[in-house]
């Protein structure tokens, strides 16, 4: 690789995705601002989608699709060293082991980009 190329590269490396599928109670929130404030995670979204069969069972008369439930899906991004560890705190924290608590996968990204955030810019309102 030139001089040049290595002065352009972008940092970042082997990553893994973790995805969690929960409930509409507020648990993504708390995540979210545990990831952030605890185990120092910048990479990570929530998102509301609508699930069937994730976080209660699904009923639905012969022939119908059962009503969905309104979800959120909380997505993780982590270096490839650190994502077994916390993939485990996460499981804890979110509580997916309660009844209903949701579901949550790992998957493998060939490539992420580190997003620091500045540290002078203060929390929005309400975080």
């Amino acid at each position: 690789m030139s001089t040049r190329a290595a002065d352009n590269a972008i940092p970042g490396g082997a990553a893994r995705l973790i995805s969690c599928v929960l409930p509409d109670d507020g648990t993504e929130r708390l995540l979210l601002h545990w990831l952030r404030d605890e185990a120092g995670i910048t990479r990570a979204d929530s998102v509301y989608c609508r699930g069937h069969s994730i976080v209660r069972e699904a009923v639905g008369r012969r022939g119908r699709l059962p009503e969905p439930s309104l979800v959120r899906l909380v997505r993780i991004v982590l270096d490839a060293e650190a994502a077994d560890a916390l993939f485990e705190q996460i499981y804890e924290q979110a509580q997916i082991h309660r009844p209903g608590g949701g579901a949550m996968l790992m998957t493998t990204l060939t490539f992420a980009t580190p997003f620091p955030l500045p540290t002078a810019v203060p929390y929005e309102p309400g975080d």
